[in-house]
């Protein structure tokens, strides 16, 4: 008798887990898919909120299918049931028409563990080839086809746009200051090359005393400083000159000199006076030069 009873609760302990245990619910978004089509699965199970329940995760073999992402939704309880639920995003490559796929359930009990699993779903495989008419014959050798060969554009473009960008980004910043070094530049380039031909011009003068020698000292000088000053110099007569030099006494010596030596015929060989007109021009086209590079540094230093 007792043996009875004890036989008869286990047998009611044992339906009563197997009312417990329900297996969950799956099911495809789509009845048919192609080859490499993504296709939804949802999979829902509800059970007794005491339980414990996991659901199959990416290490889970989701095989003929290859699972793309997986969301899960929170668990939700009413009137001691929960729910849990969460949609795998799949696709296939196998070729079999038809193919299934049930997922179980993980109920933990203690230390053990209880599957249940998902009735069996199964989805179409749509075939775009119906029919090959002909069967199909494999190469085994194979010659290279000749491409074209073609300029890449669109690089050039993002290279030339990217390069513009940059130089138009470092002008922005140093433009100012590359400007005021060139300017700089310049103005020593010059004048190093005035002194060149001006050391020339009167250095063939003084060894022949031909009055040609002195005159084209004279209009190197007055080119150089028509550079210079940014104005007519060349053009001016030796009154206006001076004028425009607020009446130096060495431009008016020097000039009204090279005037005499050049013009008069006053002398036939370089002499003393020459030589100090000649040195005196020189010493002044280097004063103006300092000027205009002192101008042009302050300019730098005041950005």
């Amino acid at each position: 008798m007792r043996n009875t009873l004890l036989i008869f609760f286990c047998l009611i302990s044992v339906g009563t887990q197997a009312q417990q245990l329900l297996p969950p619910d799956g099911g495809f978004s789509k009845d048919s898919v192609y080859i490499g089509e993504l296709v939804r699965y949802t999979l829902v199970h509800r059970h007794p909120a005491a339980q414990e329940v996991i659901l199959p995760d990416s290490s889970y073999n989701f095989a003929p299918f290859e699972l793309v992402r997986q969301e899960y939704y929170p668990t939700a309880t009413r009137a001691g049931i929960s729910t849990d639920s969460t949609v795998y995003t799949l696709r296939t490559f196998d070729t079999a028409p038809v193919q299934s796929l049930e997922l179980p359930a993980i109920v933990l009990q203690g230390k053990d563990t209880l599957q249940v699993v998902s009735p069996k779903q199964s989805v179409v495989l749509r075939q775009l080839v119906q029919e090959v008419s002909t069967p199909l014959q494999l190469r085994t050798e194979t010659t290279l086809a000749q491409v074209e060969e073609r300029f890449d554009w669109p690089i050039l473009v993002l290279w030339i746009v990217t390069i513009a960008a940059f130089i138009a980004l470092v002008w922005l910043v140093f433009g100012q200051t590359i400007k005021i070094k060139y300017q700089l530049y310049r103005l020593r380039k010059d004048h190093l090359y005035f002194n060149s031909r001006y050391n020339s011009h009167v250095d063939r003068f003084v060894k022949t005393g031909v009055p040609t020698s002195m005159e084209k000292a004279v209009s190197l000088w007055k080119n150089y400083l028509t550079k210079l000053e940014r104005s007519a110099i060349n053009s001016f007569t030796t009154k206006e000159i001076v004028e425009y030099y607020n009446d130096d006494e060495q431009v008016n010596l020097a000039l009204r000199l090279c005037d005499k030596a050049i013009y008069g015929n006053v002398t036939a060989e370089p002499d003393q006076e020459t030589n100090q007109a000649l040195s005196m021009l020189r010493r002044f086209a280097r004063s103006r030069y300092k000027t205009h590079r002192e101008i042009t540094g302050n300019a730098r230093n005041k950005q």
